[in-house]
C-alpha cells in the first residue's frame, strides 16, 4: 500500500519568505483505498504554506514541534504542538506550518472511519494517540495489528473543547484591520486610528465588527493576540515575552486575557505544551 503524498517540491521561493508548496491530493477514489488510516510525517527546515485545496479522504494534521495555522472558511485556526485539526474530506482548507516544525498527518478513508465529524474540528493530540498514529503510518503492519491500533485510535479521537478557531471578518472595511492585526498582534492602533486611516467613522467601524463578528473590535483583538500568544508558548517563550509580542505592557492583563478565553493560564498552557 502506498501512502498519499502530502504536495509537491517548493517552487519559487524567496529568501526570507514562506514557501509555498500547491499540495497533490491522493489521487485514488476511497472506494480503491484497502487502509482506514495511514500517515506520514516531515521536518519542515523553513515556513512552508499550503494553497487552498481539498482532498477526497478525512486527514488529521498536527505539529509535533511548531506550530501550524490553518484557513477553513472564515475560520483561521492556530494550533500549538499536540492539538490537530481533523478536516473532513471534500472541505477546501490551506495551511501554514513555522520553521523546523515537526509536521504530522493522518489520512482517514471515509468509507471505513468511525470518526466522521461533518464539520472541522480540533482534537487532543495526547501522546498515546501520537504513538498509534505514528505506528500506523509504517508499511508491513498485518491486518491483526493494524486493526487493533486503528480500533485505540477511534476510541481517543475526540474533539477538544478548546477555542482555536478566530473568525475573520470578510466586510472589505475590516480586512485590513484583521490583516493587520495577525501580521502584528502588537498593533496598537485603536478603532479611531483605524478609522482615520480607512477614512470613516469610528462608530461605523464598531458597528460593522459587531455586526458581522458578533463582538467588539477590542474583544477580536484580544482573542487575535491570544492565538498568537499560543504560538510562542508552544516555542517555548516566557510568558512576559509572549505578552510583550503581542501587545502588553503588563503581564498581569495578559494573563487575565489569556486565562478568560482559553480557560487556563499561560503559564499552565507554556508548560503542558513543553512537557508533550
Amino acid at each position: 500500500m502506498s501512502t498519499p503524498t502530502l504536495g509537491a517540491a517548493a517552487s519559487g521561493r524567496r529568501r526570507g519568505q514562506p514557501a509555498v508548496i500547491r499540495p497533490t491530493p491522493p489521487q485514488a477514489r476511497p472506494e480503491d483505498i484497502d487502509f482506514s488510516i495511514a500517515g506520514q510525517a516531515e521536518v519542515t527546515p523553513y515556513p512552508i504554506e499550503w494553497e487552498p485545496h481539498t482532498h477526497p479522504i478525512h486527514e488529521l494534521l498536527w505539529v509535533r514541534r511548531g506550530t501550524m495555522t490553518t484557513r477553513i472558511g472564515r475560520d483561521r485556526y492556530t494550533l500549538p504542538g499536540n492539538i490537530g485539526i481533523w478536516i473532513p474530506a471534500g472541505i477546501e482548507h490551506s495551511g501554514r506550518v513555522s520553521g523546523g516544525a515537526e509536521f504530522q498527518a493522518s489520512f482517514f478513508n471515509p468509507e471505513i472511519s468511525t470518526f466522521n465529524p461533518a464539520t472541522p474540528v480540533c482534537v487532543d493530540i495526547t501522546p498515546l494517540l501520537h504513538e498509534l498514529l505514528v505506528h500506523l503510518a509504517q508499511d508491513g503492519l498485518n491486518p491483526g495489528q493494524r486493526e487493533r491500533a486503528e480500533g485505540l485510535v477511534f476510541d481517543l479521537l475526540a474533539p477538544t473543547a478548546r477555542p482555536l478557531n478566530l473568525l475573520m471578518p470578510e466586510d472589505p472595511r475590516l480586512r485590513p484591520i484583521a490583516a493587520a492585526l495577525i501580521e502584528d498582534p502588537a498593533d496598537s492602533r485603536g478603532i479611531e486610528d483605524w478609522a482615520d486611516t480607512l477614512g470613516c467613522s469610528a462608530r461605523t467601524l464598531a458597528r460593522a465588527f459587531e455586526a458581522e463578528l458578533d463582538q467588539t473590535f477590542g474583544a477580536w483583538r484580544q482573542q487575535a493576540r491570544v492565538h498568537a500568544a499560543l504560538a510562542l508558548l508552544s516555542d517555548g517563550a516566557t510568558v512576559a515575552e509572549a505578552a510583550a509580542s503581542v501587545g502588553y505592557h503588563n503581564p498581569s492583563a495578559f494573563i487575565v486575557v489569556f486565562d478568560r478565553i482559553m480557560g487556563t493560564t499561560p503559564g499552565r498552557y507554556r508548560g503542558d505544551a513543553i512537557r508533550r
